[in-house]
């Protein structure tokens, strides 16, 4: 897939930020966060039927709507100060570019290939000072991809979510109320002034690089989660009343008793550490539009042996204790403290030899499908290559209810992972397997 980049240029706020909005705090929660970028690409084909809007038109309208979102999210248009716990919100600008690509969308989409994903969305693994990045892919057929990349110190995946909804919403002057971000996570979660993410290469949390871990992707149709779901309640030795496991809890805890078996003997105990957003669960809740990093990682530790309904029993005991209780002390006194101690514990574990650790995320839920510019809903949305060894990201598939797992592993490791009988059952030729 042969991409040329036509054109770059900053996008800046359609309003100038107030003096009193120049400086962005981070909370204590991002700042504990690595600093790498989310990568996001949404895709859209063009039907001649159903529009007259052309591709130039399109790119014209994104640039317009962004600047305008941009006055809202204000601080993805900044840099990162000096002390690297604020934006400076200097306006600066969002870098926009316009590729071409000598592909058809529909092709890409129907077999991708990850790693020439890439290509479609800056990807940065670097500690620079840009929050955002945008490009816009322009292919042979007349359909566009939007690539999108976040600072994760910034915001999660919720966050992205809030952002791109925003701008397709202005890009397609839709009449529907707009909600704008509420961009005050560092009120409700105190920064330490002195607190700055170490960059030490030795740092187990700190991504390595592309060049020695590989990104395939591996979907589970709604049908083999649903024989997934049944295996998982057969495996318990007893009937439980309303144990009815959710596609997140059975999909996550296969990947994590696959993973662990191509880890080989020399791993002796597993963690499976899940990212939590807790808007919700917030008393009183927090909306969608909240932006920040507003999660925490649950964590939970089995033998390699130990069979999937005792995993997901497991998964769902760890997911509970991010609670009320929990969320209380988090905004308490010791709010950073607690904050610290839960990012620690990843720490702790990656150190420890002979244990297997297994970072999940879930982007299932999220409108990204949805966000529609004018030319209707995503056909498809995708990742890109991580450089986050052993990281797992789930999505919602693209023709069911289904979930896309998108696996980040050592090239030995992952070999040995694909190859898993069991995995195979729910994801092989049966099933549709797709890498």
């Amino acid at each position: 897939m042969k991409v040329t980049i036509l054109s770059n240029e900053l996008i800046v706020p359609y309003t100038p930020t107030p003096n009193n909005l120049k400086t962005y705090k981070f909370s204590f929660i991002d700042q504990h966060i690595p600093p790498y970028y989310i990568p996001l690409i949404l895709y859209y084909s063009y039907d001649q039927y159903s529009t007259t809007t052309t591709q130039s038109q399109i790119t014209i309208k994104l640039k317009t709507s962004l600047s305008k979102t941009l006055t809202h999210f204000y601080p993805l248009a900044g840099r990162l100060a000096n002390n690297r716990n604020t934006v400076d919100c200097n306006d600066q600008g969002v870098q926009f570019s316009v590729a071409r690509v000598e592909s058809n969308l529909l092709d890409v989409v129907e077999s991708p290939v990850i790693k020439e994903l890439n290509k479609l969305v800056k990807v940065e693994t670097s500690y620079v000072e840009e929050q955002l990045a945008i490009q816009v892919s322009l292919f042979e057929c007349g359909g566009i991809a939007v690539g999108v990349s976040m600072s994760h110190r910034i915001g999660d995946a919720c966050s992205i979510s809030s952002f791109v909804s925003h701008w397709f919403a202005l890009a397609k002057e839709s009449e529907t109320l707009l909600s704008g971000p509420v961009l005050d996570s560092s009120v409700l979660f105190p920064p330490m002034e002195s607190c700055e993410f170490t960059r030490n290469p030795k740092d187990p949390t700190v991504p390595v690089p592309f060049e020695t871990l590989v990104t395939k992707r591996f979907v589970f149709s709604s049908l083999a989660i649903k024989e997934l779901k049944q295996k998982v309640v057969n495996d318990h030795n007893m009937t439980l009343v309303g144990f009815n496991p959710t596609r997140v809890e059975v999909v996550t805890a296969l990947i994590w008793k696959c993973g662990t078996m191509a880890l080989g003997d020399e791993c002796k105990n597993s963690v499976a550490f899940h990212s939590i957003n807790f808007r919700r669960k917030m008393i009183p809740s927090l909306q969608d539009h909240q932006f920040g990093n507003l999660f925490q990682l649950a964590n939970a530790v089995t033998h390699p042996s130990t069979n999937l309904a005792t995993r997901v029993m497991k998964l769902r005991d760890s997911f509970r204790k991010i609670d009320r209780v929990y969320l209380k002390s988090l905004t308490g006194e010791k709010g950073f403290e607690v904050a610290k101690g839960n990012f620690k514990e990843l720490k702790k574990f990656v150190t420890q030899e002979g244990v297997g650790v297994f970072k999940f995320g879930s982007w299932c839920g999220f409108a990204f499908s949805q966000s529609d510019f004018g030319w209707g809903k995503a056909v498809w949305v995708s990742s890109a290559n991580f450089s986050d060894e052993n990281s797992i990201v789930l999505m919602d598939s693209r023709k069911d209810d289904g979930i896309e797992a998108w696996v980040v592993m050592n090239q030995a490791n992952m070999h040995k992972f694909e190859e898993n009988v069991e995995l195979q059952e729910f994801v092989g030729s049966k099933h549709k397997f797709v890498s």
